[in-house]
């Protein structure tokens, strides 16, 4: 028997045979690493905290936030906006408040201007008004009626506020369905789609971005006449289909002139969006937020993201007895899922917080239109213009006001010619007018004075209204208004007649007069030479002569009826000059110095109501 190696433990063994060693099994290749889902959780869930707590040390310190809801505040604070208020006891005239009108509706909040401070037996009171609202509030508010001033107004950002409940309860809904129960290349694209129609349902419903109000309307010989105000937040143009258009940003009250239709079923009104460039490049880009997210959502595709950069090689060959081989990646069920749910969640909290201790924080500010008090015109042009016809409109806004210049006319009727000195004015009566007031600065021997362009003479009138702004500090007089049988300015232009004016004495007081054969005048108690703008108005009617200042009656005469020459003279209107020769309290000077503003002479005699309206359209 031949030798046994004791290596074999009793095999037979070929020494001439080579055995290749047995391959090592290879490791695992753990698959590309997905970037975590976490970390966009936790900076949503963050941000939303931040927010949170600074909104509860806001109100811990005594501020509030509100949302305006309807348009009494124009511009300053349009629909939608979200203002912040703070305690302040002692508000001053020009401030806005939010308050708590001292009535039994004590749950309604409401936002407007202080209009006038006061001492009362109660102590200081505090009376308010919507800024393109035609009266004052009805009610005197003290201390505990108040909520706060306003310090900050942030336009706009009241409608997402009113938006986020549906949009994150959506979005929640959306992600939750669609990881639950869809893979992921249904998933994404359900969730654009879902998005989409979200962001279009909630517009739909809230009409953030074009929105008009109709606060009046009327019609005369001109045309139909409408004062609109905006309540959305984009610029808006409305057009009407027998012509005419208007434009108005958010807030912004204004007169859409337009001719009447010939049929009896009225104007039809468009409105739409009318943004500069740089505005459509913003809404563009909210609008594709949708399709940015699915462009986000493809490039970290599972499939993607594990396939890693193409000079790794091919993977390592598969062992069929532990690998199950490819298969559909599932969507991602990471843990940021639930960060992302818990920062929404907190979020919508934010926004419908229940708890009695924020009603405040939380409330939504009803602007009353102050109905019982409204006035249907918001600017002194827009009531001047819808008062009838007249014989001369001039707003006295122009851009040159120089010698020779042509004074418009705000009805299309009768321009006028700017005679003498003029400069702009440094301030005007109506805020919520577009245009400026005019001063006049005659001198002895250049009198300043605006006269009808048309060479030929008008016929007079016995019923008439007489109405102008002005401002004044002079203490030697002159004529405002009137009426001339020459077009010349001069003392000897007007020897052929002169009456149916209004001039101011050399103590500030206004004379309305008229001449029927003897001198007939109405004198003002007070004078108006304090540097402050004032509205005159003088009516001549069946009903007598009538003064007006400031929006109430201060003298009449109810038997003079007539004026000079009745109906059967003619003349023209002259502005700033005019012979006052013989007249009660003739001035030192003929022509008046200061500024004016909204000359007209209109073909009927305004009612008390409808001089109390033209009042209030500039204050």
């Amino acid at each position: 028997m031949g030798a046994r190696d004791p290596g074999t433990d009793g095999l037979d063994v070929d020494p001439d045979a080579v055995t290749a060693p047995l391959p090592l099994p290879l490791p695992p290749q753990a698959p590309a690493r997905r970037p975590s889902s976490l970390v966009p959780g936790v900076i949503v869930a963050a941000a939303v905290l931040a927010v949170f707590a600074a909104a509860l040390a806001w109100h811990a310190t005594g501020g509030r936030w509100q949302i305006i809801s309807t348009p009494s505040m124009g511009t300053a604070a349009p629909v939608g906006s979200v203002v912040l208020t703070r305690p302040d006891p002692s508000p001053a005239i020009g401030d806005i408040l939010t308050f708590q009108p001292p009535s039994t509706e004590r749950a309604r909040s409401v936002t407007h201007r202080v209009v006038a401070v006061e001492p009362g037996p109660r102590g200081t009171g505090i009376k308010t008004r919507g800024d393109i609202n035609g009266g004052v509030d009805p009610w005197v508010l003290h201390a505990p009626d108040l909520t706060g001033r306003v310090v900050l107004v942030l336009p706009g950002l009241g409608w997402l506020v009113r938006a986020l409940p549906a949009l994150i309860a959506g979005i929640v809904l959306l992600w939750w369905a669609t990881r639950r129960w869809l893979p992921w290349l249904w998933a994404v694209p359900t969730r654009v789609l879902g998005l989409s129609l979200l962001l279009a349902a909630t517009s739909l419903v809230l009409k953030p971005f074009v929105g008009t109000t109709t606060l009046a309307s009327h019609a005369d010989a001109g045309g139909a006449h409408l004062t609109l105000v905006s309540t959305g937040v984009l610029p808006t143009r409305i057009t009407a289909d027998t012509g005419g258009e208007l434009d108005l940003v958010s807030g912004q009250v204004g007169l859409l002139t337009m001719p009447r239709p010939p049929q009896a079923n009225g104007n039809v009104l468009t409105s739409g969006v009318h943004m500069p460039w740089w505005l459509w490049i913003v809404m563009t880009a909210f609008w594709l937020l949708p399709m940015i997210y699915g462009l986000v959502a493809a490039r970290r595709h599972p499939l993607v993201e594990e396939s890693g950069p193409a000079d790794r090689g091919p993977p390592p060959p598969l062992d069929p007895d532990t690998d199950p081989g490819p298969s559909d990646p599932a969507p991602d069920r990471g843990r940021g899922g639930g960060t992302t749910f818990l920062g929404m969640t907190l979020a919508l909290v934010l926004t419908v917080l229940p708890d009695p201790t924020f009603a405040a924080f939380t409330a939504r500010v009803a602007n009353t239109a102050n109905t019982t008090t409204a006035n249907p015109y918001f600017t002194c042009l827009g009531a001047t213009a819808g008062f009838g016809t007249n014989y001369i409109a001039w707003p006295l806004d122009d851009a040159t006001v120089t010698n020779g210049a042509t004074a418009r006319s705000l009805t299309g009727g009768a321009t006028g010619t700017y005679t003498g000195i003029f400069n702009p004015a440094t301030s005007k009566p109506c805020p919520r007018d577009p245009g400026r007031a005019v001063t006049l600065a005659p001198t002895l021997l250049a009198p300043s004075s605006i006269v009808t362009t048309n060479t030929t003479a008008s016929a007079s009138t016995t019923v008439f209204s007489l109405v102008l702004w002005f401002r004044t500090g002079t203490t030697t007089g002159g004529r405002l208004l009137g009426w001339s049988s020459s077009r010349t300015p001069g003392l000897l232009s007007d020897l052929g007649g002169f009456d149916r004016h209004l001039y101011m004495t050399n103590s500030g007081q206004l004379v309305f007069g008229v001449y029927p054969n003897a001198y007939k005048t109405v004198t003002s108690p007070g004078s108006y030479n304090d540097d402050a703008w004032h509205l005159a108005v003088a009516t001549l009617s069946p009903a007598g002569m009538v003064l007006y200042v400031d929006g109430a009656q201060v003298a009449a005469d109810p038997a003079t009826t007539t004026a000079q020459g009745g109906t059967t003279r003619t003349g023209w209107w002259r502005v700033g000059e005019g012979s006052l020769t013989g007249w009660a309290s003739s001035p030192t000077t003929t022509a008046w110095s200061g500024s004016l503003y909204d000359a007209a002479v209109l073909t009927s005699a305004l009612t008390p109501a409808q001089v109390a309206q033209l009042y209030r359209s500039g204050t």
